[in-house]
C-alpha cells in the first residue's frame, strides 16, 4: 500500500488549520436560506478566504490530477472539522463526486468547459439520478430509471422527473443521467453534462430535510424536453450505469470522511464539557455513564479511520470497491450516529440547542444512513455478494 505523501500530510495540517482558526466562527452567521442552509453568498466569501490560504480544491492538485484515496481521507477528514469547512474548501458533495466523475470519464472539452469552474470553485453543481417513488422511479435500484432520452438530430432529448437532487437549486452545472431509447444502447443508460438553469428543467419543490448543510437542499424536478448537444454525452452510450459506479463509490468514503472530521469535533466538544461540568461532586466524566460514552467514541472514532483507509487502500488499487465501500458506508455511518447520539447525550440540553454544531452534526449523521444508499441496502448487496461467493466456491470443488 502506497505511503501517503508528504503533501498530503502538509496540505491535511493547512486545511485543519484553516477550518479551525477561518470557518469556525462562520459557524453562527446568520446568512441561511429558508431551509437553514447556508446561501451561495456565504459559500463563495468563505470559499474566497480558502483560495487566499492556499487550501482551496485541495484533493486535487494543480495539474488536475487527483490525490489517492488515502491521501484525500487525511486531506477531506480535516474538512470536517466544521460543518462549513467542505463548502469552503470545496470538498462537499456532490460538487467533490461529480469533479471526480468528469476528471476521469470527461473528454479534454467537457472538463476545459465544466470541470474547471467547479475545480477553481466558482461554481456549484447537481447529480441527477434519483427519481421520485410515486412515479415507479429509480432510487437506490438504478435499473428502474424510467426518464428517458433519445436522438433527435444532432442533439438528445431528454423527458422525466428526478427527486432529492442535492444542489439543483442554484446549480450551474448538472450531470443527468436517462435510460435511453436507442437500440444500438440496448437500453443503457447515458450521462449528459448541462448548463443550469435551463428552462426545460423545472423544481417543484425543494422540501425542508433534517440534514442542513448542502446550498440548494434537495429538490424534486420535472425534465421537460431537454435538448442536449450530442458532444456533450459524458462518457460513451449506454455506459451510464458504470459510470455510476465510478462516481459512488469514492462518493459513498467520501461522505464518511467528511464526517468523521464531523464527529471528531462533537467529541472535543463534548470532551470539554465532560471535563469542565461538575455534578454530584465531581467531573462528569468520573461519572461511568459520561465517562464511558466517550470512551466508546475514541474506540470508534479509531474503528472508522481504520475503514476508511483500508477502503481507500482498495480503491487506490485501481478496484471499484463497490463491495468494500458498502461495507465502509454501513459501519461508519452507523459508528458515526453512535458516536453523535453519544455526544448529543453528553452535553445534555446543551446538546439539542443551536449552542454547539453537536446538534447538527447529529442530524447530518442521521441523513447520512439514508443518502448514497440506506444500510439495509448495502447490507442486501453484500448479502448477494456472500451467496454469489459461495456458488462459485461450490461450483469449483471437485465432483
Amino acid at each position: 500500500m502506497a505511503e501517503i505523501s508528504q503533501h498530503a500530510q502538509d496540505m491535511a495540517a493547512r486545511v485543519e488549520a484553516f477550518v479551525r482558526e477561518k470557518i469556525v466562527p462562520y459557524e453562527k452567521d446568520p446568512r441561511r436560506d429558508h431551509h437553514g442552509a447556508p446561501t451561495d453568498e456565504l459559500v463563495m466569501e468563505m470559499r474566497g478566504l480558502a483560495r487566499e490560504a492556499g487550501v482551496l480544491t485541495p484533493h486535487i492538485h494543480d495539474d488536475g490530477a487527483h490525490m489517492t484515496q488515502r491521501e484525500t481521507a487525511v486531506v477531506l477528514i480535516k474538512s470536517g472539522l466544521s460543518p462549513l469547512g467542505p463548502l469552503a474548501c470545496n470538498t462537499m458533495a456532490p460538487d467533490e463526486g461529480n469533479m471526480y466523475l468528469i476528471g476521469h470519464v470527461g473528454s479534454p472539452e467537457l472538463k476545459a468547459r465544466f470541470l474547471t469552474p467547479l475545480v477553481e470553485g466558482k461554481a456549484r453543481s447537481a447529480f441527477f439520478m434519483t427519481e421520485p417513488a410515486d412515479w415507479g422511479g429509480a432510487g437506490s435500484d438504478p435499473s428502474m430509471m424510467k426518464t428517458t432520452c433519445r436522438k433527435d438530430g444532432n442533439h438528445w432529448v431528454i423527458d422525466g422527473r428526478k427527486t432529492f437532487i442535492t444542489g439543483a437549486q442554484g446549480a450551474r452545472v448538472g450531470i443527468v443521467m436517462a435510460a435511453s431509447q436507442e437500440e444500438d444502447t440496448k437500453g443503457g443508460a447515458c450521462m449528459f453534462l448541462v448548463d443550469l438553469p435551463d428552462p426545460a428543467i423545472r423544481i417543484d419543490e425543494v422540501p425542508n430535510t433534517i440534514d442542513t448543510s448542502m446550498p440548494g437542499g434537495h429538490a424534486t424536478l420535472t425534465i421537460d424536453g431537454l435538448r442536449v448537444p450530442a458532444d456533450q454525452m459524458l462518457g460513451a452510450p449506454g455506459e451510464g450505469f458504470k459510470y455510476a459506479q465510478i462516481r459512488l463509490s469514492p462518493a459513498r468514503l467520501s461522505h464518511c470522511m467528511r464526517w468523521l472530521g464531523s464527529c471528531i469535533r462533537a467529541q472535543e466538544i463534548a470532551s470539554d464539557y465532560a471535563c469542565r461540568r461538575h455534578a454530584f461532586g465531581k467531573q462528569l466524566i468520573e461519572h461511568e455513564g459520561v465517562g464511558f460514552m466517550l470512551a466508546e467514541n475514541a474506540i470508534l472514532i479509531q474503528q472508522c479511520q481504520l475503514m476508511i483507509d483500508w477502503c481507500a487502500g482498495v480503491l487506490d488499487s485501481g478496484s471499484l470497491g463497490t463491495v468494500e465501500s458498502s461495507m465502509a458506508k454501513v459501519s461508519v455511518s452507523e459508528a458515526l450516529m453512535k458516536i453523535a447520539d453519544n455526544c448529543v447525550q453528553v452535553l445534555g440540553g446543551i446538546g439539542v440547542t443551536e449552542r454547539t454544531i453537536v446538534e447538527q452534526v447529529f442530524r447530518e449523521i442521521r441523513a447520512f444512513r439514508i443518502y448514497d444508499g440506506p444500510t439495509e441496502v448495502h447490507k442486501w448487496s453484500l448479502a448477494k455478494h456472500i451467496r454469489r461467493t459461495w456458488r462459485k466456491a461450490q461450483e469449483q470443488q471437485p465432483a
